[in-house]
């Protein structure tokens, strides 16, 4: 299945239900960026615990002896800090379905895999219980060097063999993704992933009596060529150079001549061609900055801003009186009322009356909650009453903001 809006739907839904979905595919396509996305998309936050960089599964569990007073050992559990902070944020967060993301699941030794598992089936590490609120979602590669899972693992979840798709992958990056990028990405979709032209990689000799190369194969006997490869991880850090890097740059780049083993090239082809390869994508990535920059058109494209619906947030719209919606409000959390905020201000309705009771009961927008504000006013895809009936209340949170809000109307 692609990373697409279908697929987010089908997560969240097995994820309410208390389903572990298994997001399965090739290394670098966007799994763990899909489940940030979607924990956001959930009004929640994802707590990412890479296995792969598990020693073993005492890393996982926890699993310590400690000496006692009575000069005997005893087991004891210390889970893992990002199983803690899963845990902690779901108790204080009790409306809210936490993601506990076991990324790379798989590429592990057998041991981590079977601690994860038991977490899995168990939803406990020793005597320490997950929340019932939480959620669990794992993610791992169906090829390579991998733990293979037996039918009986396979059955604990629901499996997903996942593929990138263009369009979330622009969404997911939003105004952060690079203009050319963006470009590229909506033209040619299936150019997000790839594999590299076959090419030699080579190091000079130190042979005076010819010009032998060795490739990088031979120094380190893989057995395979090492090409780089265009996928959404491939793609977000180009698109990160790209940003960094003014177009004077660019320009001297594309007009100085070099070589890529035997390909006659320029500079910029290589720079780009180290983040994503040598495949089509970066051919079009090349193309499309020399034609922008010859023109002078280097305007980049507007991204509709996601901005995502708390779970409680329809009770507070259903709330006919203040005094319901004052009751709702003061058994939110943090998080609950910064998200709601958010949300109030972007929805094309009059929430008036319900932003100046969550902007007197919220001490400050979370920090994921003001860069989607600031996203969304700039966009202009604010609804501008919403946002001009906070601006007029008097109050700590409001005046903190006006400032940097009132320049974009």
């Amino acid at each position: 299945m692609k990373f697409n809006d279908t697929l987010t739907e089908i997560i969240k839904q097995d994820l309410e239900m208390g389903i572990v979905p298994a997001l399965m595919g090739e290394p670098g396509i966007g799994k763990s960026s899909f489940v940030e996305s979607l924990a956001y998309a959930m009004s929640s936050k994802a707590f990412v615990l890479p296995c792969n960089q598990l020693a073993d599964k005492a890393d996982l569990t926890g699993a310590r002896l400690v000496p006692t007073d009575n000069g005997s050992y005893k087991q004891v559990f210390y889970p893992h800090h990002v199983i803690q902070d899963t845990i902690d944020y779901a108790e204080a967060n009790p409306h809210e379905w936490p993601i506990l993301f076991l990324d790379e699941i798989n590429r592990t030794t057998a041991d981590v895999t079977s601690g994860a598992l038991t977490l899995v089936t168990l939803r406990r590490m020793g005597h320490i219980h997950l929340p019932a609120n939480v959620r669990i979602l794992v993610a791992g590669n169906d090829k390579g060097n991998v733990t293979t899972l037996d039918e009986a693992s396979l059955s604990r979840f629901s499996i997903y063999r996942v593929q990138p798709e263009s369009s979330a992958l622009v969404r997911i990056l939003g105004d952060q993704l690079n203009g050319w990028v963006k470009k590229v990405l909506t033209r040619f979709p299936e150019l997000v992933f790839q594999k590299a032209t076959p090419n030699v990689i080579a190091a000079d000799g130190n042979d005076e009596n010819d010009d032998a190369t060795a490739s990088f194969t031979d120094l380190f006997d893989s057995g395979e060529e090492m090409n780089q490869l265009t996928t959404p991880r491939t793609i977000e850090n180009l698109s990160r150079w790209l940003n960094m890097t003014d177009h004077e740059q660019l320009s001297r780049y594309l007009a100085t001549p070099t070589s890529i083993g035997e390909r006659e090239s320029t500079m910029l082809n290589e720079v780009i061609e180290a983040h994503v390869g040598n495949t089509l994508f970066a051919t079009q990535i090349v193309a499309a900055i020399a034609d922008d920059l010859t023109s002078g058109n280097t305007q980049n494209t507007q991204t509709q801003v996601v901005v995502p619906k708390p779970n409680r947030y329809t009770q507070l719209k259903s709330a006919s009186t203040i005094t319901e919606i004052t009751t709702l409000v003061a058994d939110m959390s943090d998080s609950e009322k910064s998200g709601s905020l958010l949300y109030a201000l972007k929805e094309k309705e009059d929430n008036s009356r319900l932003i100046e009771q969550l902007a007197e009961a919220t001490g400050a927008i979370e920090s994921d909650h003001t860069k989607t504000l600031f996203s969304m006013v700039s966009a202009q895809q604010a609804h501008t009453p919403n946002i001009e009936a906070l601006l007029e209340l008097d109050m700590p949170l409001t005046n903190k903001i006006k400032p940097m809000l009132s320049a974009f109307l």
